[in-house]
């Protein structure tokens, strides 16, 4: 699991139109209700979010299926917690 921006274009290819050069209704162009604009530039976001983190806890690992109830309120055998 890792936490990161993208100073070149602004994560815009994972929540946005993007390419920025294509048109939004171009199939698989927009990929995200995000606007994009300076608010997403990871130069205001730093500096107006200073002390931005992130927790990840309770995460299981294990094949498909096996981290979920299967319905009898019962914890399926499979995973682990790391």
């Amino acid at each position: 699991l890792s936490l990161w921006d993208d100073t070149e274009v602004n994560m815009l290819w994972l929540d946005s139109a993007y390419p920025t050069d294509q048109p939004a209704d171009r199939p698989g162009v927009e990929r995200g209700p995000c606007p994009g604009g300076a608010a997403s530039e990871p130069k205001y976001l730093r500096s107006t979010f200073p002390k931005s983190h992130v927790t990840y806890s309770h995460i299981k690992v294990g094949t498909i299926g096996s981290t979920t109830q299967d319905g009898s309120g019962r914890r399926m055998d499979g995973f682990e917690y790391v």
